[in-house]
């Protein structure tokens, strides 16, 4: 039987410590100030590129619910026919064929399919800041309004009636291969716009693009570019924004303070992220962001009254990953993700006042779990070999007919389904998780006194034992029940918790 508590790595912010310690009474600055010991509150800003789709195929649709444009190029248009002019409520359906990039507006756009003359090229700067260290807020230029737009149409008419005439008309001389035949039909559409680095759909100033296929509305600017499978959209948009359309905490009822700290750590994280190159994902493996469509007044006075905060420390944005529930103590990176845990003095292991540590319990088939882990032999017994100072397992060993066999605790957790790592095994009845007793130095300075003491009783006596092992009980003891409980990720708000890993290699 293997017992355990929380959901996720554990490491950083505890997402129900957040919440507690905001009902509490805890300030926004004593929340990250617990979770993230050491660091400081600085000011950054800038605009994330953030991928919405991987792989849409060799076509896909967009949609301005308020009208907006799409261009050939970050700061511009260059090529012909661009910008294409969609108006309010219309699509357009982008394609690449592996080698160049196309346009076309589909019902409801602004644009007929005839010739354009444009006045003006309109011009969008997409600026990027990922601040190493703290700064004054940056301003990112929004997006321009659409240029004015001339549209003259181009409409076939038959010829002028030659004037009368007494001498006969001269003979017909051999036709010009380039010179259409048939009088009074209609010229052809034009081609749809092309172009061979890409496309950026810019939507009026202050309104989103909206992903057809994703269901979903994004403010900022889309950028369509070719990927191993197709187009691939990546969303430019300041990161201001962005924390509007998290997915991360959508609870209008969380305390001010408690959405606070997730804007700030949600803000840090992202543009640590930038920092580093390349995009960040919109999925929990590394923050969900869904969009305009999530957006809610509680979140959105948490992301203007922290605007441009994030935390610090040794001069750099800290990596501030967090978890949906650590169980009541938090972990190390060493914990969390393996490896060392090593340049991150701010990531610890501690204990924190949650109102549910989400307890769990989790019977497997030893045969099932044996193959899960590649373990040649019949199990006779498991056990946590190592633990780490929050407790949770880093080793866990295996005995059995094929003899000794170390794995992971992160890989153990993986194979036999569980929620976290801090977790005991036990033969027959359950015995509750063994718990560290509160660091020195730990406090939990914004709670009250009552609410201290209470937690420190709970929390019990420190363990200087590793967590026991199956007392030589036969592991076949176990009740079978059927091993897969793919446990599906929930969040705190109407889906469940999620949480923030690391993109960068712990040590």
């Amino acid at each position: 039987m293997i017992e355990g508590r929380g959901w996720g790595h554990g490491v950083g912010m505890a997402q129900d410590g957040a919440l507690s310690m905001g009902r509490a009474g805890a300030t926004t600055a004593a929340i990250l100030s617990h979770f993230y010991p050491g660091t400081e509150l600085g000011q950054a800003g800038g605009s994330l590129r953030v991928e919405v789709v991987s792989n849409a195929g060799p076509a896909t649709v967009l949609e301005f619910p308020d009208g907006g444009e799409v261009h050939d190029g970050p700061a511009g248009s260059r090529s012909a026919g661009f910008p294409v002019t969609i108006g309010s409520g219309g699509r357009v359906e982008l394609s690449f064929d592996g080698t160049t990039y196309r346009a076309r507006p589909l019902t409801g756009a602004g644009t007929p399919a005839t010739v354009e003359a444009t006045s003006a090229a309109p011009s969008t700067e997409i600026v990027l800041l990922a601040a190493a260290q703290p700064s004054s807020p940056a301003t990112t230029k929004p997006p321009a309004p659409p240029a004015t737009t001339t549209t003259t149409t181009v409409a076939a008419s038959p010829a002028p009636a030659s004037p009368p005439s007494t001498s006969p008309p001269p003979p017909a001389g051999p036709a010009d291969p380039s010179v259409r035949q048939a009088p009074g039909a209609a010229e052809p559409p034009p081609p749809d716009p092309s172009a061979t680095g890409g496309l950026w759909a810019v939507p009026r100033q202050g309104s989103t693009v909206g992903v057809v296929a994703r269901d979903r509305r994004y403010r900022g600017v889309v950028r369509a570019g070719g990927g191993p499978g197709g187009l691939r959209l990546v969303n430019e948009v300041d990161v201001e924004d962005y924390l509007r359309g998290m997915g991360e905490v959508r609870d209008p009822s969380w305390p001010a303070a408690s959405l606070g700290a997730q804007a700030v750590a949600a803000r840090t994280y992202a543009l640590r992220a930038m920092a580093g190159g390349g995009d960040i994902c919109d999925t929990d493996r590394c923050q969900v962001y869904l969009g305009q469509a999530v957006e809610y007044g509680a979140m959105d006075r948490a992301v203007a009254d922290t605007r441009g905060q994030v935390v610090t420390a040794g001069g750099g944005l800290a990596l501030t990953v967090y978890s949906a529930n650590a169980g009541g103590v938090s972990a190390t990176p060493e914990e969390g993700f393996g490896g060392d845990s090593g340049g991150y003095p701010y990531l610890v292991a501690g204990p924190y006042l949650s109102p549910d540590p989400q307890p769990w319990t989790v019977q497997v088939d030893p045969a099932e779990l044996a193959g899960r882990l590649g373990y040649q032999g019949e199990l006779k017994d498991v056990r946590v070999s190592r633990s780490g100072p929050s407790g949770r397992a880093i080793e866990v060993s295996l005995e059995g007919s094929a003899g000794s066999m170390t794995v992971a605790g992160l890989r153990f957790m993986s194979a036999s389904g569980l929620r976290s790592n801090l977790f005991a095994m036990r033969m027959g009845t359950a015995v509750p998780v063994e718990e560290p007793v509160e660091e020195s130095g730990t406090s939990y300075r914004a709670l009250d006194r009552v609410t201290h003491q209470a937690a420190a009783r709970r929390l019990g006596q420190r363990r200087v034992d590793r967590p026991r092992p199956l007392d030589g009980a036969p592991w076949e003891a176990v009740v079978v029940i059927v091993l897969g409980l793919a446990y599906s990720r929930r969040r705190l708000q109407a889906g469940g918790p999620s949480e923030a890993v690391a993109q960068e290699s712990i040590g």
